[in-house]
C-alpha cells in the first residue's frame, strides 16, 4: 500500500528483496556448476592460502572475455541498489547519508569476497581479481543509482504525490534506459583498434542480419512484433514533452528515428552484437505506434476505455494461448512416450538456474525477459477482470508448468523449470503494478467532463431552471409548471 504523501518509505521494503537476491547470488555462485553440486572440503588454512594467492593475480584476459566481465558487473548492480535502500537513513542528512554509503560499500565488498572464498570449495569454480573488481564496480553503480534516484523512486512508487503526468514520464524514462541497456547487452564494446577493424570487416553481413534466423516462421513473426512493440513506450515518452505539452506525431517519430539510429551504431560496436538495418525500421515503427497511442489516449475517457478492454480481454484469451503454444513449439503430431522422456531427460537441467549457468549472462538475461513477456499478459487479464494478483500468480505457475512439461515430450525440445518461477513472478508484478500505471495514464487523458458535453447543462437550461426556482419561491406564474415539470 502507498504511504501517505510526504512520508518517507520504510527501509524494510527493501530487506525481503535483498535477502532473496543474496540467496540467488550465493546459490548460483556455488551450488550451480558444470557438473551440478560439487562440494570439495578444504582445511581452513589451505583454503585461505589459495584465496590469497588467487586474489593477488590479475589475469590479462582478451576481448572475448569482456562480455563475461560486464555480466559480472551487471549482476551486482541490483545488489548494491537494494543494499543501499535497506541502509539509507529515513531523514537524509549528510552525515547519515555518507555513513550509509560507506556501510553499503563495505558490506558489498565483504559479501562478494565471502562468496569468492566459498567458491574455492566448489570446483571448478575459479576466483580471480578481475571478477572481484567487476562485481565491486557493479555494487558501486547500484549504490550510486539509489543515491541519485531514491527520492524520485519514493515519489513514483510509494508516496503517490499526484503528479500523474510527470510520474508517467519518469517511469517511461526508466523504461527507455532499461531498453537501451537490454539491447546493448552484454555491453562488450570494441575498445581497441583491432576490435574496431574486426567489426568493420563484418559490417556488411551484420547489416543484412535477420532477427530469428533459422527459427520457425511463427517465432520470427513474434520476434519482429516484440521488437516493434518494445519501443512503443519510448514513443509514448517522446510525445510527453516538458511543461505539460504534447509533441506532434511527426516530431516524436523523427526524434525516435534519431535515437534508434544511435542505438544501431552502438550495436555495431558490440563485439557480440548483430545489428540490422531492419531493426531501424521496425523500432521506428514501434515508436510511431507508441506516439500515436499516447495522443489517442489523451482524448479518451479512461473509465469507458477500461470497461471496453475488460470485455475485449475475454476474446483475447484464446489467441493468447494459441500464440503461447505455437511459440513454444507444442503444435505437433510427434511426441515422446513417458519412457522416452525418462531416458532422454537432462538431469542437470532440473537443477534450478543451471540452464542460465551454461549460457552467457546476456543470453540468460534475454531468456528471462522473453519468458517474463510471455506470461505478463496474465497479470493484465487479472487486473482487467478485477481478480486479485494472487490469481495471476497461480494461473501463470500452472500454465508455465504445463507448457514446460509439454516441451519435454516434444522431440528436439527441452523444458526449463526456471521459466515457471519467472512466469509466476512476472504475472504477479504485472497485476500489482497495473493500478498505479493506469492512474498515471488517467492523468494524461482528457477529463471526462470535456468528453461528455451533453451531460453539462448549457446557459439556456440554467436560465430556465433559475426562472422556475424563482417562480416557485414567490408563487407566481410558472409555479404550476414546476409541479408538472
Amino acid at each position: 500500500m502507498p504511504d501517505q504523501a510526504g512520508t518517507p518509505p520504510s527501509n524494510g521494503r527493501y530487506v525481503p528483496w535483498l535477502l532473496l537476491y543474496v540467496l540467488l547470488i550465493a546459490y548460483s555462485s556455488t551450488v550451480v556448476g558444470p557438473a551440478g553440486f560439487h562440494f570439495v572440503p578444504l582445511a581452513p588454512d589451505e583454503a585461505w592460502a589459495r584465496f590469497m594467492v588467487r586474489m593477488s593475480v590479475w589475469v590479462d584476459n582478451g576481448s572475448d572475455q569482456r562480455a563475461d566481465w560486464m555480466g559480472n558487473l551487471a549482476m551486482y548492480v541490483p545488489f548494491g541498489f537494494l543494499l543501499a535502500g535497506a541502509l539509507w537513513p529515513i531523514r537524509a542528512r549528510v552525515p547519515k547519508v555518507s555513513a550509509a554509503v560507506f556501510a553499503a560499500l563495505a558490506l558489498t565488498l565483504a559479501f562478494l569476497l565471502a562468496v569468492k572464498y566459498a567458491q574455492l570449495f566448489f570446483p571448478p569454480r575459479t576466483v580471480t581479481l578481475n571478477y572481484v573488481v567487476a562485481q565491486a564496480c557493479g555494487g558501486m553503480v547500484g549504490i550510486a543509482c539509489y543515491w541519485a534516484g531514491h527520492g524520485r523512486l519514493a515519489r513514483l512508487v510509494w508516496r503517490g504525490d499526484g503528479r500523474a503526468r510527470e510520474n508517467l514520464r519518469h517511469i517511461l524514462q526508466l523504461y527507455a534506459v532499461g531498453l537501451f541497456v537490454f539491447v546493448l547487452m552484454p555491453l562488450d564494446f570494441a575498445l581497441s583498434t583491432d576490435d574496431l577493424l574486426t567489426r568493420i570487416d563484418r559490417l556488411p553481413e551484420m547489416i543484412t542480419y535477420m532477427p530469428g534466423a533459422g527459427r520457425s516462421p511463427v517465432v520470427k513473426a513474434v520476434l519482429l512484433a516484440a521488437g516493434t512493440l518494445a519501443t512503443a513506450p519510448f514513443g509514448m515518452l517522446l510525445v510527453l514533452g516538458p511543461r505539460g505539452r504534447n509533441r506532434f506525431l511527426a516530431g516524436a517519430t523523427l526524434r525516435g528515428f534519431v535515437w534508434m539510429a544511435v542505438l544501431l551504431v552502438l550495436s555495431a560496436l558490440l563485439l557480440s552484437g548483430a545489428p540490422s538495418l531492419l531493426s531501424l525500421v521496425y523500432r521506428t515503427l514501434g515508436i510511431t505506434l507508441g506516439a500515436g497511442s499516447m495522443r489517442w489516449l489523451s482524448r479518451q475517457d479512461t473509465v469507458r476505455l477500461r470497461a471496453h478492454l475488460a470485455r475485449w480481454s475475454l476474446w483475447a484469451v484464446i489467441p493468447f494461448l494459441v500464440l503461447l503454444l505455437s511459440v513454444n513449439g507444442l503444435f505437433s503430431t510427434h511426441w515422446r512416450t513417458p519412457a522416452e522422456v525418462t531416458q532422454s531427460i537432462y538431469r542437470l537441467g532440473l537443477l534450478p538456474l543451471f540452464d542460465y549457468y551454461i549460457v552467457t549472462k546476456a543470453e540468460a538475461a534475454k531468456n528471462i525477459v522473453a519468458h517474463a513477456i510471455m506470461y505478463a499478459p496474465l497479470g493484465l487479464f487479472a487486473w482487467l477482470r478485477g481478480h486479485r494478483p494472487f490469481w495471476a500468480l497461480i494461473c501463470a505457475l500452472l500454465l508455465a508448468s504445463l507448457i514446460e512439461s509439454g516441451r519435454y515430450f516434444r522431440p528436439g525440445l527441452e523444458g526449463d523449470i526456471n521459466a515457471v518461477a519467472v512466469a509466476g513472478l512476472s504475472a504477479l508484478l504485472a497485476a500489482q503494478l497495473m493500478p498505479a500505471i493506469w492512474r498515471m495514464l488517467e492523468g494524461v487523458a482528457r477529463p471526462k467532463a470535456s468528453l461528455l458535453p451533453e451531460t453539462v447543462p448549457g446557459w439556456r437550461e440554467r436560465a430556465a431552471a433559475a426562472r422556475l426556482r424563482s417562480a416557485a419561491r414567490i408563487g407566481g406564474p410558472g409555479a404550476d409548471d414546476i409541479e408538472h415539470f
